[in-house]
């Protein structure tokens, strides 16, 4: 059962009151509904739990003694599916130990009927809201500086130092279970002709069209990232020479195809396969780096294959 209240932009939550006196829950509701919040009403615990299926709430307001489940019984079950929601519980035969059991389940807070006060409610419960949502957005800012930690700021790929890691981590499995590993290395042609022509800005759309081209151009498992200045790195695990080829190509074709005011965008690239020759991380990338010089050589616009026999032809 729920209670329309406030709908539109005056919510600030969604909340379930358990109760089964009608009287005290439909008191409460409106209460809450005055606060602007989307509140969802259930009669005993079974319908708490119900409700706890088929909805996301911010806040539980619970009975602690509820036929078919108790307040405490609907709060773990509620934390299974959102560790971080929040609850109050109300109870008409309060004691030291009840409250210390409430607490110990994560309760935010533990108020005795009768209330004081409706007032006595609405703190309680906008507090707990309040942690809730900070509990929330805390956790976004962190997943936030996490992601900006590993990521290109100009054109969204991974940056060097993901790359690293993830070379570690690829390199690691590669040589322990002999699975194939490559990585493209991509230079961007007369990307200084554009910043001297067209200036800096004409220069970063340049940078972020062909990065975008990247980024839609390679499989889920590969990873894209600015390696520096107008490079750019795909790892490519479980791709052979010949695969990594192709993804390339693609890339190659997918750039050539942008349309950018200021002019042509062309790229110059490197292919190589982990081998054993390869004594560090740094070797591997450093033969992809050979290999892509030997296609900017040919006056750009080149692919060029490392061989693990010998340098094979460019393309």
């Amino acid at each position: 059962m729920t209670d329309s209240g406030k709908k539109g932009s005056m919510q600030v939550g969604t909340i379930l009151i358990a109760e089964d006196d009608p009287d005290y829950r439909q008191l409460l509701s409106r209460r809450a509904s005055r606060m602007g919040l989307d509140v969802h009403q259930a009669a005993n615990g079974q319908q708490a739990m119900d409700a706890l299926k088929e909805h996301e709430f911010d806040a539980l307001v619970l009975d602690l003694y509820m036929p078919e489940h108790t307040g405490l019984e609907v709060i773990d079950a509620a934390r299974k599916i959102d560790p971080d929601v929040q609850a109050l519980i109300l109870t008409g035969s309060a004691s030291v130990e009840t409250a210390v059991e409430a607490l110990r389940a994560g309760v935010y807070d533990y108020l005795t009927k009768p209330l004081e006060s409706m007032t006595s409610f609405e703190l309680a419960l906008s507090r707990a809201l309040e942690r809730r949502f900070l509990v929330k957005e805390n956790k976004r800012l962190f997943e936030e500086i996490q992601r900006l930690a590993v990521t290109d700021s100009l054109t969204g790929l991974y940056n060097r130092h993901k790359l690293q890691d993830s070379l570690d981590t690829e390199l690691e499995r590669a040589k322990r279970y002999s699975r194939p590993l490559s990585i493209i290395m991509i230079d961007m042609d007369k990307l200084k002709v554009i910043n001297d022509s067209f200036g800096h800005a004409a220069g970063d759309e340049a940078l972020k069209l062909v990065a975008r081209s990247i980024q839609r151009s390679i499989r889920k498992v590969d990873l894209g990232t600015r390696f520096g200045g107008d490079e750019f790195i795909v790892l490519l695990p479980e791709a052979d020479r010949e695969e990594a080829a192709a993804v390339a190509k693609r890339i190659r074709e997918a750039i050539l195809g942008v349309e950018f005011e200021s002019g042509k965008l062309s790229v110059s690239m490197g292919v190589v396969q982990w081998q054993t020759g390869f004594d560090t991380s740094k070797d591997f990338v450093h033969a992809a780096d050979e290999a892509m010089y030997l296609a900017k050589r040919s006056d750009g616009e080149r692919l060029h294959v490392f061989a693990a026999e010998a340098q094979g032809p460019g393309e």
